[in-house]
C-alpha cells in the first residue's frame, strides 16, 4: 500500500468518533450490530445485560451503565421505549450525562415526541454536551439491512457531525431543523402510518363480514390504486392471520398520543386522528397490546358490529 494511502486510512481511523448505543430491544441491537459492524469503536449498554451481552461478540465493550457507556464515547445513542425510558437513561447518578464528555454528541433515536426531545437537549447541555433528536421509520428487517430513515432535528454542524454514525444505520437522513422539529416530523409521518393501518385493518373487517374472501380483500389492498409499501409488507402475515409483533399495538397508541399532544401543542384538533387514537386504545384495553398494530382487525370486527336493521319485507 503506497505510504500516503496508509497514511489517509490511519487518520480516518484515528478520526472515527467512538460510539456508546444505549437500548437494545428489538430496534436497538439491530442499529448496535450495525455500528459494529461498521467498524466504530462501540460500547453497549441494556437494562437487561444478556441483549447486551450478544453485542460482544461483535467486538462490543458491555458497559455496567449508560454512564459508563458513555465514559469514551465520542458519540452517544439512545434507542429506548419512551419519553420517561430517555429522561432515565440520561440523568440520574448512572446515566449518560453523568459520564458525558465535554462535547460529546447525544442522538437519541427513539420516538419520544418534541417536548421530550427539547426537555432531553437542555439535559445534555448542562453536562457540557450536544444533541441531535433523530426517531427513525422503519421496523425490525429495515433495521438489520441499514434501510431506515432518520428524521434529523439540530443544529445543521451537529447532523452533519452525526452522518458517519447515521449513515451505518439508515438510508437516508433528513434533516428537519432544529432540535425537536426531528421528532415533529416522526409524529407526523405515524399519523399517516395511523391511518394507513386502521383503514386497512377496518375495511378488511368490513369487507369480511360483507361476505368478501380475505384472499380478495387483501389482492385488491395490495395491487390495487392505493397500494402502499406497508400493505404489501404485511400481506404474508395478514393473510396467515399471524400477529407476532413486528412493532406493536401498544407502541401505535403511544405515538398516537404524541401526535394528539403536538396538535394541542401548535393549537390544531384533527379530530380523525383522535378518533383513531381512541379506537386503538380501545383495542389496547381489550388485550391485544403486545400484539402486531395489525391485529386490531380483531378488535374491529368484535367491537363494531352491530344489530342489522331489519329488512322492509320483515316489517
Amino acid at each position: 500500500m503506497p505510504k500516503a494511502t496508509k497514511a489517509l486510512k490511519n487518520r480516518r481511523a484515528v478520526t472515527r468518533p467512538r460510539v456508546a448505543f444505549v437500548g437494545l430491544g428489538n430496534m436497538g441491537t439491530p442499529m448496535a450490530a450495525r455500528c459494529a459492524r461498521a467498524g466504530f469503536t462501540l460500547a453497549v449498554w441494556n437494562r437487561t445485560r444478556g441483549r447486551a451481552e450478544a453485542l460482544a461478540k461483535l467486538g462490543a465493550r458491555v458497559a455496567e451503565s449508560p454512564a459508563d457507556a458513555a465514559r469514551d464515547a465520542d458519540v452517544v445513542v439512545t434507542m429506548v421505549s419512551d419519553a420517561r425510558a430517555l429522561a432515565a437513561v440520561l440523568g440520574g447518578e448512572r446515566g449518560v450525562c453523568a459520564g458525558l464528555k465535554r462535547g460529546a454528541l447525544v442522538i437519541d433515536m427513539s420516538t419520544a415526541g418534541r417536548a421530550a426531545a427539547r426537555e432531553a437537549a437542555k439535559v445534555v447541555a448542562f453536562a457540557k454536551g450536544r444533541f441531535v433528536d433523530a426517531p427513525v421509520s422503519g421496523t425490525v428487517a429495515p433495521a438489520e439491512r441499514g434501510e431506515l430513515v432518520a428524521m434529523a432535528g439540530g443544529s445543521a454542524r451537529d447532523v452533519d457531525r452525526a452522518g458517519p454514525v447515521l449513515r451505518a444505520m439508515c438510508k437516508k437522513v433528513i434533516h428537519a431543523g432544529g432540535v425537536g422539529q426531528g421528532q415533529a416530523l416522526k409524529v407526523l409521518l405515524n399519523g399517516v402510518g395511523a391511518h394507513q393501518f386502521v383503514a386497512f385493518t377496518s375495511m378488511l373487517a368490513l369487507g369480511e363480514r360483507a361476505g368478501l374472501a380475505r384472499e380478495t380483500i387483501v389482492e385488491a389492498f395490495t395491487t390495487g390504486a392505493f397500494a402502499s409499501p406497508s400493505y404489501v409488507g404485511k400481506r404474508a402475515k395478514v393473510l396467515a392471520r399471524d400477529y407476532t409483533p413486528e412493532f406493536s399495538l401498544a407502541l401505535s397508541l403511544k405515538d398516537a398520543k404524541l401526535n394528539v399532544e403536538l396538535q394541542d401543542e401548535v393549537g390544531m384538533r384533527l379530530d380523525v386522528l383522535r378518533a383513531i387514537a381512541h379506537a386503538v386504545k380501545s383495542a389496547v384495553a381489550s388485550g391485544l397490546g403486545e400484539e402486531d398494530l395489525y391485529a386490531i382487525e380483531k378488535w374491529f370486527a368484535i367491537s363494531a358490529v352491530r344489530p342489522r336493521a331489519p329488512s322492509k319485507r320483515s316489517r
